[in-house]
């Protein structure tokens, strides 16, 4: 029996990912009363909405917006959250507590979806210089809190019974710099061209890291058009093309199947999506409690916001960036919504 030298044994080191324990417990012990400021500054960006006619005033909506996402944030009822409410407005972040029901009755408003989604851009913004890199995937919200998304994502009928959240990240940060709600019967490939467009209105978007499910030429097209290497495996009865309409395919087909390795190292980042998805359903609940589609879907949409405002509390002790939301534009052209 022959015995390998020490050189050459390859021993397999996996790798690790340290933590900055001291930024760590300081974003922890802190996160609730520097979560309110920061949503304090996203809602102020909103200007109270003139009244025209006589009668009751509308509620201001930039209150209306707080308290939707501090309900969302302490995962629980809009009962037992309205003391934590009563608190924002006693620390000077609201002009006064709405009734429970009035937070409610805005989750319902099909208008919310358009403005929660801009908000959810703007909180991004700050991590621009950071991100360069980009994972999607999706994940379903469930309307029921005793289904598992994991156990009923095959099945077409329980897909019914969940909001699925269509998401673009970035992999050093955790950021959700897009987001798409719809159906649990919605297939991801659809979402491709929305998340990749608005990324790359307000980000420099190099790499996008997609599973199998996104794999078309279509969304690899896209991706070659918008200046991004799109990082996504083939299925095995994939073949390679000679149609040059199809470059791009061909391209990332050969590197896919000539340098696996590398490809796979770019790939692998894609994992981050799903801590974005496990990050959030931890800490906001994996499911929704509206009863209506409008207000699960911006159920999911607060998820997603508060999700952000937590990782920009994070990198602020991480890599000590500075959170200034005034330098961005108005959103002045979004307040104007139904009673």
């Amino acid at each position: 029996m022959s015995i390998k030298a020490p050189d050459e044994i390859t021993q397999l080191v996996k790798k690790s990912y340290p933590q900055d324990w001291i930024a760590y417990y300081k974003a922890q012990t802190q996160e609730k009363i520097l979560f309110m400021e920061l949503l304090n500054e996203l809602c102020s960006q909103i200007s109270k909405p003139k009244r025209k006619n006589r009668g009751r005033p509308p509620s201001d909506l930039g209150d209306m917006v707080f308290a939707c996402c501090l309900k969302i944030y302490l995962d629980s009822s809009s009962r037992r959250s309205r003391s934590d409410i009563k608190m924002a407005e006693e620390l000077g972040y609201l002009d006064h507590t709405p009734h429970f029901n009035t937070v409610l009755k805005y989750l319902r408003k099909p208008e919310l979806k358009k403005f929660l989604t801009k908000l959810i851009q703007l909180s991004a913004k700050p991590l621009k210089e950071v991100e360069e890199n980009f994972a999607m995937d999706a994940s379903g919200f469930s309307t029921v809190s005793t289904f598992s998304w994991n156990k009923c994502k095959r099945s077409h009928f329980d897909r019914k019974k969940f909001k699925k959240a269509h998401v673009m990240c970035g992999v050093k940060t955790n950021i959700i710099t897009h987001i798409e709600v719809s159906d649990g019967s919605v297939h991801d490939t659809k979402m491709f061209n929305n998340l990749l467009r608005n990324t790359t209105e307000n980000f420099e978007v190099r790499e996008v890291y997609a599973d199998k499910g996104y794999s078309s030429e279509k969304n690899l097209s896209f991706a070659s058009k918008q200046g991004v290497i799109p990082f996504i495996p083939f299925i095995r009865s994939v073949k390679s093309v000679s149609d040059e309409k199809m470059l791009i395919w061909r391209v990332m087909f050969k590197y896919f199947k000539d340098h696996k390795v590398e490809f796979m190292e770019h790939y692998h980042r894609r994992s981050n999506v799903e801590t974005v998805f496990a990050m959030m359903k931890r800490k906001f609940g994996c499911f929704v409690r509206a009863k209506s589609s409008v207000g699960r879907e911006n159920e999911v949409l607060c998820k997603a916001l508060c999700h952000n405002i937590c990782v920009l509390i994070q990198e602020t002790f991480e890599l000590g960036i500075t959170v200034d939301f005034s330098n961005f534009e108005s959103l002045d052209f979004m307040c104007k919504i139904r009673k």
